[in-house]
């Protein structure tokens, strides 16, 4: 792009105020690469399309749809730190990078998939070039290909990737002539900001939230490394299997007590910080879509919510009855789901601990995913979500640890520790994922056995 035609598109650009989520991440802006306005802060999913050739040609042109239909993937923050607003601009092209694979046979083709997501994660994307998604598309054959989207985070979370993807084959389908259903109307980003202001707030639940987290403190993991050595921000992620038959044992104890998986993830993971740290009135805090109970589903964006967890362990004689507190907190807090700015602000306090030299925050998520595409036309889109490689530089975490356990189309849940490496040590990070697969098994096999609380 020339200086004259960036001028051109800045002129053309519309503003709206900033959503209360990127009032959020601004509060965490301290700059660099991993920071919310990094160039390393983005969301990385990949493909595998089969049943026929692509055509790179078409696919630009189906991209280019997404971003006109999606603000969101065209939208950046402007102005100064202290008067920050959203800046829309008109949709340009979107970069695709093309190569082809080898024809090798199936096994390599998914570690030559696996490689390629990988090395889409140790590049870079603006948060301030417009569009902010990218794609790399790699050709095994005529009828084998993977997509890789990376998207800047500012302007997409996980649920917008899904969202993506499907109106991307619905327009790739409706532009080489099949017929297409009709996508389903997509409110903009700033509607759901200014929906975010006037509809969201809740004084219900900023009571609840006042009083639950009266006196809380999250609960802080210690570090390896303090701050104060001033080592370069960088993320890694160290991933982790658990088999199959310990996650249908988990599912099963989680019906029997009327919980999610998530619940009983959750449950496990609060054993695995009360063992490494000793607290038993544990807070930990997940993500929750944030999307107006369905309001926005259809949304392209930044919407989730940062929403803390706490949880009484003292006294649990059993791995269910953690599970059952687990549950109570959880429905409780889902609940009265509103704006993490929102939340903070009735609990000031809350982060204190883990803002010191030597200890960080650790977030867990477990996203139910969708890998296969409901897509029109002649071909197949499956998510690559069997990724079992750990790796030396991944998509940014603001701070400390990310955690994320899911489960794969082959019935066994893959986990991934996204951590800071200028605090952790890989070492810790694997022994930790280690334990929590310990916790897991003990909790699937014996659920009424003594949690073994520190």
């Amino acid at each position: 792009m020339t200086t004259t035609d960036a001028e051109g598109r800045a002129a053309a650009a519309t503003v709206a105020p900033l959503s209360l989520n990127q009032e959020f991440n601004s509060l965490f802006d301290g700059g660099g690469d991993d920071g919310p306005f990094g160039c390393r802060n983005h969301a990385v999913s990949g493909w595998r399309i089969t049943g026929g050739p692509v055509d790179s040609d078409v696919l630009r042109d189906a991209l280019l749809d997404v971003v006109t239909r999606h603000e969101a993937l065209r939208t950046r923050i402007a102005g100064p730190p202290d008067d920050r607003y959203q800046e829309i601009l008109p949709p340009s092209p979107v970069r695709l990078d093309v190569r082809d694979f080898p024809a090798v046979p199936e096994a390599s083709r998914e570690e030559l998939a696996e490689a390629l997501i990988h090395e889409i994660e140790t590049e870079t994307i603006s948060a301030y070039d417009s569009p902010f998604l990218r794609a790399t598309l790699a050709r095994f054959d005529d009828r084998d290909a993977v997509l890789v989207l990376m998207a800047h985070h500012i302007s997409v979370d996980g649920q917008s990737l899904t969202v993506i993807i499907r109106d991307l084959a619905n327009r790739y389908a409706a532009r080489t002539g099949h017929r297409v259903p009709d996508l389903p109307t997509a409110p903009q980003y700033r509607e759901y900001g200014t929906w975010e202001r006037e509809v969201a707030t809740s004084e219900a639940a900023r009571e609840y939230w006042r009083r639950r987290l009266d006196g809380a403190l999250f609960t802080a993991m210690p570090t390896d490394l303090p701050r104060s050595m001033g080592l370069a921000e960088s993320t890694a992620r160290h991933r982790f299997l658990v088999p199959g038959d310990v996650v249908s044992a988990i599912d099963r104890v989680a019906r029997s007590n009327r919980a999610s998986r998530f619940m009983a993830i959750a449950a496990i993971y609060q054993l695995l910080i009360n063992r490494r740290t000793g607290a038993t009135d544990v807070v930990i805090a997940t993500f929750t879509p944030g999307r107006g109970g369905g309001l926005f589903d259809e949304t392209v964006g930044s919407l989730y919510n940062f929403v803390p967890l706490r949880t009484d362990l003292s006294g649990c004689r059993s791995y269910e009855e953690v599970l059952q507190r687990t549950r109570r907190t959880c429905l409780e807090a889902f609940a009265h789901d509103i704006p993490s700015i929102q939340i903070f602000n009735e609990a000031p306090q809350l982060m204190g601990p883990v803002m010191t030299d030597n200890a960080t925050a650790m977030v867990l998520q477990s996203v139910p995913l969708n890998p296969i595409v409901d897509a029109p036309g002649d071909l197949r889109y499956v998510q690559i979500t069997r990724l079992l490689k750990s790796q030396e530089l991944a998509s940014a975490v603001p701070d400390g640890a990310l955690w994320d356990v899911n489960k794969d189309l082959s019935g066994d849940a893959i986990g991934s520790v996204s951590y800071k490496r200028n605090l952790f040590h890989e070492e810790t990070i694997a022994s930790m994922a280690a334990e929590f697969g310990e916790i897991a098994r003990a909790f699937s096999s014996s659920a009424d056995a003594s949690p073994g609380l520190v």
